[in-house]
């Protein structure tokens, strides 16, 4: 099911996007968010895009969003 993230989604969504950020070059991050900046950067983009979950089984299994 694909749908608006909420709150409680943020750590899975962090989980996810951990790997880019520690193993590829392609976020341009060397150290992963704390949940509180990532959570904060999710609440500020949703001021004006939205931001999906995919979510399978009660799990987020992916995420996207606009900037």
């Amino acid at each position: 099911m694909i749908r608006t993230i909420e709150e409680r989604d943020f750590l899975e969504v962090l989980s996810i996007y951990k790997p880019f950020v520690t193993d590829t070059v392609t976020t341009f991050e060397t150290e992963v968010p704390t949940i509180k900046d990532f959570g904060y950067r999710i609440i500020e983009t949703i001021k004006k895009y939205p931001w999906l979950v995919l979510e399978e089984k009660g799990k987020v299994i992916g995420y996207a969003y606009a900037s």
